[in-house]
C-alpha cells in the first residue's frame, strides 16, 4: 500500500494476480514451473599443456639432475636434500607432544633366563642327589630351593633379572616334584616331613 491507501504491487485493483491466492483461483499458473533447457558445450579441442621442458645438458640423459650429480664448488660437499614436511593431522585424534618411552633398567633376556633356569636346575638336581631317603630329599629341597630365592631375590635387586626369572621357574618346578612325593608317601599313610 502506498500512502494514499492503493495497493501498488498486486491485488484485486492492479489487474495482476495476487501471489498468495489459493491455486486456480485468479489466474494463477497451473502445475510446476517449466524446466529451462539445457544446451551441451560447445565441444572444445583437447590442449597440449605448455609446460617447459627441463633443460639438460648436451650429450647427458638430463638424469640425475645437476643438484646431486654434481658437487659443489670450493670444496664444500654437497648437501642432502631436506627431508619432507610432517603432514598435519586430520583432527580426528588428538596429537599432543610425543610420548617419552620409558625402557627398563635391567632388561630380562632369553639368554639371561635360559642360563638361570638351567643354573637353577642344577642347583636343585645336586642337592635333591645329596639326599639317601624321600624324607631326606624333601627336607634338603625345601631348603636349597630357598636358598635360591634368596639369590634370585638378590639378583632382581642388583643384578640380571632374566637370570632371577630363570632361577626362580627352575626352584619352582623343583619343589613341584617335592610336593608331588610327599603327597604320595602321604597318600600311602606315611607324613614325610616329620
Amino acid at each position: 500500500m502506498d500512502s494514499g491507501g492503493n495497493e501498488t504491487a498486486a491485488g484485486p485493483n492492479t489487474g495482476r494476480p495476487s501471489p498468495w491466492a489459493p491455486p486456480g483461483a485468479g489466474g494463477a499458473p497451473e502445475g510446476p514451473p517449466a524446466r529451462p533447457q539445457w544446451t551441451p558445450p560447445a565441444s572444445v579441442p583437447p590442449q597440449q599443456p605448455d609446460w617447459p621442458s627441463a633443460p639438460a645438458r648436451p650429450g647427458t640423459s638430463g638424469w640425475p639432475p645437476d643438484t646431486l650429480a654434481t658437487p659443489r664448488t670450493g670444496g664444500q660437499p654437497a648437501r642432502p636434500p631436506a627431508a619432507p614436511a610432517m603432514r598435519a593431522t586430520s583432527g580426528l585424534f588428538s596429537s599432543g607432544p610425543p610420548r617419552p618411552t620409558f625402557r627398563e633398567p635391567f632388561p630380562v633376556r632369553g639368554g639371561s633366563v635360559a642360563l638361570g633356569m638351567l643354573g637353577g636346575g642344577l642347583w636343585m638336581m645336586l642337592f635333591g642327589l645329596l639326599a639317601s631317603n624321600a624324607g631326606g630329599y624333601a627336607w634338603i629341597t625345601i631348603l636349597a630351593g630357598l636358598a635360591a630365592w634368596l639369590v634370585a631375590l638378590v639378583l632382581v635387586r642388583m643384578g640380571d633379572r632374566g637370570a632371577a626369572v630363570g632361577i626362580a621357574v627352575s626352584v619352582a618346578v623343583g619343589l613341584a616334584i617335592a610336593t608331588i612325593v610327599v603327597a604320595v608317601r602321604w597318600a600311602a599313610g606315611d607324613w614325610l616331613l616329620w
